[in-house]
């Protein structure tokens, strides 16, 4: 009992630390913003499904869909990260103007807080739906999209923009004179429908770039919430509802709380060894996946059932590889891709990763088809130690290899991540063979 004990601790521990390392390695010079969630996702997954003890089986398919949900709903979060001080900065792109607002701290919370509960929605349901949940139709997965964006883009036609207002009036007037200086005739409004939700266009305003957000922010919350009512009473999966609540809320509080490494930069307290940016970054994941791991350590997992009432036991075997090995794929080329593009390297080192990307592809199709295939848990506990070294080996040692400053606190937090996943891994794989 004592040795279960110390494993479900050191799981919530290295939940946390793999969080953390993913969400580094997704951001400053990483795998970029969406295709970084996709790595988040399908590490993170991964490792849920490897930990021991958990009864019943995930399908890897849609452990591979559930993570591609995750880019369906990134948002853009550049201009929330430092303002709770009190002062809000507004840029427009191309041009040196800035202005800075006063704003109302509490302000700055409430937009952080809107955009860590509306980031993953569908991640947080279908999550919900491996560990626990319960059979869903073909149509139920539909309606939840539909429902989450119907919501979400009347939120942002709407009631949305009285809200932003309401928070913060400062930065609205601050976009309204920025479309003046800019010659361009109509309200706030007005041009937000015009350019419906192409933040892209408002960067070239001042105050364009965060107004846009906010109400994309804003909105998609209220989109988050009606997927979690409609997961709840309209699917009636509780237990699908609960953890997608869960996921919502893990990253709503990891993204608000992780902020106050720019309020204490901002103020000039914190060491040159501690950077507010990175720090946010490595934080937001390692309080998420903590929070997360801990809810999820007892659920069990559950099977797909759509393409088992409707395909072939052969062609669901091809249809479930696709996903599956797509996301192994990308997240074996692009990070290398990304890491090396301006290294005279680039082109051997995405052609050693394509090389892995097929020795992936005869690896999962093995695992499907042969006599030799692994426990489930078994291979995602490999799947997850042979990542999470990839990405930091790829962060550490490539590109700007950040081993030249361990200095730093978010690369001795990233290296460190890396040791305690490896340890879970091993750790883990005794007490799963013991009990066996």
């Amino acid at each position: 009992m004592k040795k279960q004990t110390a494993l479900s601790c050191l799981t919530v521990l290295a939940g946390a630390c793999l969080a953390g390392l993913l969400w580094r390695l997704r951001g400053s010079h990483g795998w970029g913003s969406s295709w970084g969630v996709l790595a988040v996702g399908f590490v993170f997954l991964l490792f849920l499904a490897a930990v021991p003890f958990r009864k019943g089986e995930i399908s890897f398919p849609f452990l591979a869909v559930t993570a591609f949900s995750f880019m369906l709903t990134t948002p853009s979060w550049g201009t929330f990260l430092s303002s709770l001080d009190g002062v809000q900065t507004l840029d427009a792109k191309g041009s040196d103007a800035i202005v800075e607002v006063a704003v109302h701290p509490l302000s700055a919370v409430f937009l952080l807080v809107c955009l860590g509960f509306g980031l993953a929605p569908f991640f947080g349901v279908l999550t919900g739906k491996a560990f626990g949940g319960k059979p869903w139709k073909w149509q139920h997965y539909l309606f939840l999209v539909l429902v989450f964006y119907a919501v979400s883009l009347l939120a942002q036609a709407t009631f949305a923009h009285v809200l932003v207002r309401l928070a913060q009036p400062e930065c609205v007037q601050a976009f309204s004179d920025g479309l003046r200086e800019k010659e361009i005739d109509g309200t706030v409004y007005r041009t937000y429908l015009a350019h419906f939700a192409s933040i892209n266009w408002a960067k070239r305003i001042v105050g364009g770039r965060h107004y846009f957000a906010s109400v994309q922010a804003v909105a998609r919350a209220f989109g988050a919430a009606a997927a979690l009512l409609y997961t709840r009473f309209a699917v009636r999966d509780k237990a699908a509802a609960k953890t997608g609540a869960v996921v919502c809320g893990a990253f709503a509080f990891a993204i608000t709380v992780s902020d106050l490494f720019f309020l204490f930069g901002d103020a000039g307290v914190l060491p040159e060894q501690i950077a507010p940016w990175s720090m946010w970054e490595y934080g937001t994941g390692f309080l998420f996946g903590g929070i997360v791991t801990r809810y999820l350590l007892q659920k069990p997992m559950t099977m797909e059932t759509v393409l088992p009432q409707r395909v072939p036991e052969k062609a669901r075997m091809w249809i479930g590889f696709v996903p599956f090995f797509a996301a192994a794929a990308i997240n074996i080329v692009r990070p290398a891709l990304v890491r090396m593009d301006e290294s005279r390297f680039l082109v051997p080192a995405v052609i050693a990763a394509g090389l892995l990307a097929v020795g992936a592809a005869v690896v999962l199709y093995k695992q499907q088809s042969s006599k030799l295939r692994l426990r489930p848990e078994t291979f995602s506990r490999a799947a997850v130690a042979c990542f999470t070294a990839y990405f930091a080996l790829l962060y550490l040692f490539a590109g700007d290899a950040e081993m030249q400053d361990l200095s730093t606190l978010h690369n001795a937090l990233v290296l460190s991540s890396l040791l305690v996943v490896l340890l879970w891994c091993t750790a883990s794989g005794f007490a799963q063979n013991e009990t066996e």
